[in-house]
């Protein structure tokens, strides 16, 4: 993540974010297959159980994560925005030094 703004008497003015990488999936402890509810760590190395019904799995679950953002550069909107920032609109999906491209989302 990038950010682009000002600090100025210890307040923080963004003006733009750029978001680099996004993380698509996560680990979460398992859910036990009798009762639904979630499973505790047995200890290092020994996997999960429930405390419930005993029930054992050796590993975490890989579980998707639905984002309502997307990896690319965005601004705020135009009435909070300062004079001397350049809109987004006016800019195009320029490719950077490495030749990888930037998605722009402007705010109108």
């Amino acid at each position: 993540m990038r950010v682009f703004g000002s600090f100025k008497c210890g307040t923080l003015n963004l003006e733009k974010i750029e978001i680099k990488s996004l993380k698509r999936e996560e680990l979460r402890n398992p859910r036990c297959e009798r009762c639904g509810r979630s499973m505790e760590s047995a200890g290092r190395g020994q996997g999960y159980r429930c405390k419930h019904c005993n029930t054992k799995r050796e590993a975490k679950e890989v579980v998707a994560i639905d984002r309502a953002i997307e990896e690319g550069l965005y601004e705020v909107p135009p009435v909070a925005r300062r004079h001397i920032s350049k809109p987004l609109i006016r800019m195009r999906a320029t490719t950077k030094g490495g030749g990888e491209s930037v998605i722009i989302h402007p705010s109108r």
